[in-house]
């Protein structure tokens, strides 16, 4: 039997080869619906192995599932699990109370993580991973693209639907996968990486036993990658976000494969002229040679994400790409779902999902969607996400709304965490009133969204539906309520 618990900073350990992977008789996934174990539940059914799976309750992702031919639990439970499973894969988050994992220990079945699973996938293949505390989703849908879009063909697994591929995963004929790293469990260490980047360093998941609180075991972790890429390979550093500055300067003179870049200061490539408008962005490429790549197009919104294309840029000229593949590679990044995706309309009201759950990104995407509707209104519903991250960030919560006219507070998702006591929807509220926001509205139910919105909102309005919880299938299903009423 295989069993991994929690580590901290350290090589697991690989039992297994991706021979192995591929002659399993049936693979069950505990929590499936997630978007990381999807990914590698879909690459694992191109190879015609047998998978199964549970999660809580369905998603969006569970008919492409089925359609597969992956057979998909509601629940979990023990007779989920029979003697026809040959490897049980889990997220770091399912405890070892779980009827599934137990029943699997009963039957001496082995048990990975989907870390240790990735892992094992890209034994096969030159890994090029992200990693960062938020950008990553999109940043790896950015590089897989530059690279797809230049006949690389990679091997790509994501953490978000990129709109290009209808698929968080892609199997390609190509010597590269390319894959967004998780820090929520240390496990970005243990990938074997060949180019790296880090697009920005929070405190962010200190819940993790590994980390025990600690920021600074973090920090530790996000080091240990940079170090960890090979001489030959490459890692790409931003020097907007001050942790990765320091690390960066701390390791330069030692290492001479980094890359830094930046949108605010001196770097080795800096986006300058950033210009957002309703096609999208736009910007030039800077490089510290004296290089420019001028008039860079990209179909999608934000600040933000022309520093995101930066490490894109860098992989790109890693492998020699010219000047026109390079704005080839950008331009044909559509996004990934629920970044800042559109979903509906409703008497000329903008409906956007996004996935922001961190204030930060939250912070930005809102400034982003504030340059967009000008002087119209722009509403922001958020669904706070884990007791912890609200009690960890709960300053720079309530600070995260100020480009928002309007924010209106669901109550906490809780991630199967159990409550905190005074970490509350109400003291959010009460929390963003104090630093001077002058609207914020509380949400009793799901249900009422719609008639709140339906008072608030005007043509050339948008609303923002932000979260990593349930918040997603509310904000698809907006615009027919609002229909309705």
């Amino acid at each position: 039997m295989i069993l991994v618990g929690d580590y901290f900073c350290v090589n697991f350990q690989i039992f297994m080869n991706i021979s192995d992977i591929k002659k399993q008789q049936k693979v069950h996934f505990v929590g499936l619906g997630g978007i990381g174990m999807s990914a590698l539940a879909f690459i694992l059914r191109k190879w015609n192995v047998a998978v199964q799976g549970s999660d809580l309750k369905e998603n969006y992702l569970t008919p492409k599932l089925k359609e597969v031919g992956v057979q998909y639990f509601v629940g979990h439970d023990e007779k989920n699990i029979d003697e026809s499973v040959s490897l049980l894969v889990q997220t770091s988050i399912i405890k070892t109370t779980n009827p599934e994992i137990l029943k699997a220990q009963e039957l001496q079945i082995p048990i990975i993580t989907r870390a240790q699973l990735l892992a094992i996938i890209m034994q096969d293949y030159k890994g090029i991973t992200i990693a960062g505390t938020h950008g990553k989703t999109s940043t790896t849908g950015m590089v897989a693209m530059m690279l797809e879009s230049n006949n690389f063909d990679p091997t790509v697994i994501n953490g978000g639907i990129i709109h290009h591929f209808q698929s968080n995963s892609k199997i390609g004929k190509g010597e590269y996968l390319v894959a967004e790293s998780d820090e929520s469990d240390a496990s970005f260490i243990a990938l074997p990486s060949f180019i790296g980047a880090v697009t920005n360093i929070e405190p962010e998941h200190l819940e993790f036993a590994g980390y025990g609180g600690d920021f600074e075991k973090q920090k530790a972790c996000f080091e240990k990658y940079i170090t960890q890429i090979p001489a030959q390979g490459l890692c790409v550093l931003c020097l907007d976000s001050p942790e990765v500055e320091k690390i960066y300067n701390k390791l330069i003179s030692s290492h001479k494969n980094l890359i830094s870049y930046s949108i605010k200061k001196s770097a080795d490539i800096v986006a300058k002229n950033i210009f957002v408008s309703i096609d999208g962005i736009s910007f030039d490429i800077h490089f510290k040679n004296g290089e420019i790549i001028a008039g860079v197009k990209m179909p999608i919104y934000g600040e933000h994400n022309a520093s995101n294309a930066l490490v894109a840029v860098a992989i790109a000229k890693y492998f020699n790409f010219g000047a026109e593949q390079i704005k080839k590679g950008l331009a044909s990044f559509t996004g990934v779902k629920q970044r800042f995706t559109k979903v509906g309309s409703y008497n000329g009201v903008t409906i956007i999902d996004d996935y922001g759950h961190h204030p930060t990104e939250i912070k930005a995407t809102l400034k982003g969607a504030r340059n967009l509707v000008k002087n119209n209104k722009l509403i922001c519903v958020f669904q706070p996400h884990k007791y912890t991250r609200v009690r960890d960030l709960f300053n720079e919560f309530c600070h995260a709304f100020e480009y928002a006219d309007c924010v209106i507070v669901t109550d906490i998702y809780s991630a199967s965490q159990a409550p905190i006591d005074g970490i509350t929807q109400d003291y959010l509220i009460e929390g963003i009133k104090k630093t001077g926001h002058p609207k914020v509205i509380k949400l009793n139910h799901e249900n009422d969204l719609a008639s709140v919105l339906k008072n608030e909102i005007n043509q050339g309005d948008m609303v923002l539906c932000t979260g990593a919880g349930t918040i997603s299938s509310w904000a698809y299903k907006l615009e027919e309520q609002l229909k309705k009423l």
